[in-house]
């Protein structure tokens, strides 16, 4: 799979353009003057929320004042704006806002549909063309980087129960989730099959454990991919980063690309349409049979399961048919997410602290704590 077509490919790649686009937009004009784009794809996006009958409000503003805002006018204003030269603070920071955006129980944000329709994937193609040729997005589609794994906890607990640190008991950890997915599967089954479609949300995650051992690579500039890349994070202000020791003989399966997910369930696949069937019908308007991977059948051949930042930015949310009964969703996944299914991990540091300034806004980073002045 080519960079651009996993940037046009997916929501999540459609929605790293756009804000590489608006940041190009911001960087270009005065704080507090007229940005067009940002402006058109907001009144855009908001006639969307009120459309579905979403509760949304705008502050000092008359809903009937608003401006009509159509695709093809936002396509117009896109390819009007020049964009900057591509560095990494700009990509990382247009990648950590499409992730802060995917939400798999409940239809996609109004930004998303949008992106979707085929009025703007001219212009969204040009911004993707941009990306790829600097190079800097050019690991984006490799294989895990075993040399450079770190594991990131975060100042509170997960609300699923947490990380696990490694050596912990993985085939443990799976064998209990195959018994919770079944358990589920069955009662969700007998309860929920009179409820009306859509208005029942449950467990719409379809990563192996959240207490399994976990990793991610780096930014080039050495920040760990985990601490800002958080489907559905938290807000967390202070997060632990230790480097994970990793032999070079552990069998990694590679997500890279929609038929490696289909082979996967259709493989070794569970059946999970009585809990997931609302929400995933949210996000990908499907009704239907669906299912995931057998995560404790696919352990017994490899040690982790490592999905790329470009196979995220191409799948993450997607609806990925495997037969004329089944699809699947990728979600709840981070990019550049490895889930071990190995107890011989290794931490041989000490955790490097790291801190988040300007938590829970737009001007969110995280440095490390050294660096942060004492008050």
């Amino acid at each position: 799979m080519e960079l651009n077509q996993a940037l046009m490919s997916g929501r999540r790649g459609r929605r790293l353009l756009w804000e590489f686009a608006v940041a190009s937009e911001e960087t270009q004009l005065e704080t507090f003057g007229e940005h067009p784009l940002h402006a058109a794809m907001f009144f855009a996006a908001y006639r969307v929320a009120i459309e579905r009958g979403e509760s949304v409000g705008l502050l000092g503003i008359e809903e009937s004042s608003m401006p009509e805002i159509s695709a093809p006018e936002i396509a117009r204003i896109l390819d009007g704006t020049s964009l900057v030269s591509v560095n990494a603070a700009l990509l990382q920071r247009a990648l950590v806002r499409s992730v802060d955006s995917a939400r798999y129980w409940q239809a996609p944000d109004g930004e998303d549909t949008i992106l979707a329709l085929p009025a703007l994937a001219e212009s969204l193609e040009r911004v993707a063309r941009h990306l790829a040729a600097c190079g800097l997005a050019s690991r984006w589609l490799a294989s895990v980087d075993l040399r450079n794994q770190f594991q990131v906890e975060f100042d509170q607990h997960d609300l699923q129960g947490g990380t696990q640190s490694p050596g912990a008991d993985s085939h443990g950890i799976l064998q209990e989730w195959k018994a919770c997915v079944l358990a589920t599967e069955a009662r969700d089954a007998a309860e929920l099959l009179g409820t009306p479609l859509g208005s029942f949300s449950g467990e719409w995650w379809s990563i192996p454990s959240h207490r399994l051992p976990s990793t991610t690579g780096v930014f080039p500039g050495h920040q760990p991919v985990g601490l800002s890349c958080v489907e559905d994070g938290f807000g967390w202000e202070q997060a632990s980063v230790r480097l994970v020791s990793v032999l070079p003989s552990v069998r990694v399966l590679e997500i890279s690309t929609a038929d490696d997910w289909i082979r996967l369930c259709r493989e070794h696949g569970l059946e999970v349409t009585a809990h997931k069937r609302h929400d995933w019908y949210q996000t990908t308007g499907r009704d239907g049979a669906w299912k995931i991977p057998d995560w404790l059948a696919v352990a017994r051949n490899y040690d982790a399961v490592h999905l790329s930042i470009g196979a995220y930015l191409a799948l993450a949310g997607e609806c990925l048919e495997i037969d004329e009964k089944f699809s699947s969703v990728i979600a709840g996944w981070d990019p550049d997410r490895t889930f071990w299914f190995t107890d011989s991990l290794r931490l041989y540091e000490p955790a490097q602290e790291w801190t988040c300034l300007e938590a829970n806004s737009e001007d969110a980073r995280w440095v490390p704590s050294s660096d942060v002045p004492s008050s």
